[in-house]
């Protein structure tokens, strides 16, 4: 029965992670429109961002939401062999630090480069940090 109750906590979680990304890739749209005129790097960035969340939200259910049994979603069968939450949030935070970047230098592939180097990083960092398998 426990079982059942995490399955379908997490589809939940996945569901509404569809919509929270939209959101987040709209809005990051938008707010990368403002600062910066190169429509093809913000298209970039919020997608990145917009998948990041659709990565992360599901982690963030299974592990610290209100689960009984707290086990990360990339432990269940069905999901991929990677640490959700890292790359989840390694893809969040690289975007918008990638945002800054463009804000600051205005150099597209400084940027960018930026974006990964900063994303790379915060994924190595959060794969130690946060709760894995």
């Amino acid at each position: 029965m426990a079982d059942q109750s995490v399955d379908e906590a997490l589809q939940k979680a996945d569901r509404w992670s569809k919509v929270i990304a939209l959101g987040v890739a709209i809005a990051g749209y938008v707010v990368a429109s403002q600062v910066t005129a190169n429509p093809q790097f913000n298209a970039t960035i919020a997608a990145f961002g917009g998948i990041g969340v659709r990565i992360y939200v599901p982690y963030h259910v299974s592990v610290f939401g209100s689960i009984s049994e707290k086990v990360p979603s990339q432990a269940h069968s069905e999901t991929g062999n990677y640490h959700h939450g890292a790359v989840g949030a390694g893809l969040i935070v690289g975007s918008t630090s990638a945002l800054v970047v463009m804000a600051v230098l205005t150099e597209y592939y400084a940027a960018l480069v930026a974006g990964v180097v900063i994303a790379t990083g915060t994924f190595l960092a959060l794969r130690a940090y946060l709760p894995g398998k």
